[in-house]
């Protein structure tokens, strides 16, 4: 799975072949699409989503090329999980998280534990995306807990990202998705 900041350029360049593979070696060409899904996002709002999917011309591999916006393998969109974890770095319990965004509790927990689970992970993905769009931006200190430093980590990397790309603030919740949080939904290699 690709995930893509702008997914209206990303199918511009895979349309055109411009598009890299992440083994580094081929390009993308489009190869019908992925099985239809439908995200949750803020509000209650549903969005029906058929990603493109694409082949390597070099290594074969397939990909779906899903918006930054949309957690893979998961039904509710970055916005509502960022929500919830944001909740829960203030203290705030699952099932309170849950009742206010609409979401079972064991969904949330869910979410949690497998932000949890991947916070180191998501630091160090966040801090060489920040590295990358502003070399010499300041990294940030200690925020409390794995997660808490993970997400400290995201917000200026999204930053910079927006500054460098020149992408407005309607772009944050996919760069969030597309330099980290996604990311940390990815399914493991070869699983």
């Amino acid at each position: 799975m690709l995930l893509c900041a702008d997914a209206a350029g990303a199918a511009a360049a895979l349309a055109g072949g411009q598009l890299a593979c992440p083994c580094g070696q081929g390009r993308l060409a489009l190869w019908g699409r992925a099985r239809q899904r439908v995200i949750e996002l803020p509000g209650g709002v549903w969005a029906r989503l058929r990603p493109a999917r694409a082949r390597c011309r070099a290594c074969g591999r397939t990909q779906a090329l899903l918006p930054g916006w949309c957690a893979p393998r998961r039904a509710h969109g970055i916005a509502v999980i960022a929500t919830a974890a944001a909740a829960a770095l203030e203290g705030t319990g699952c099932r309170v998280i849950a009742a206010r965004l609409g979401v079972p509790a064991g969904t949330v927990r869910g979410w949690l534990r497998r932000l949890r689970a991947r916070a180191e992970p998501l630091r160090c993905h966040a801090t060489r995306q920040l590295a990358r769009f502003d070399p010499h931006a300041w990294l940030p200190g200690p925020a409390g807990s794995p997660l808490a430093d993970g997400l400290a980590a995201l917000a200026p990397a999204v930053h910079a990202a927006r500054m460098r790309l020149g992408y407005g603030p309607d772009l944050t919740w996919p760069l969030l998705g597309t330099l980290g949080l996604g990311h940390a939904f990815m399914p493991a290699p070869g699983g």
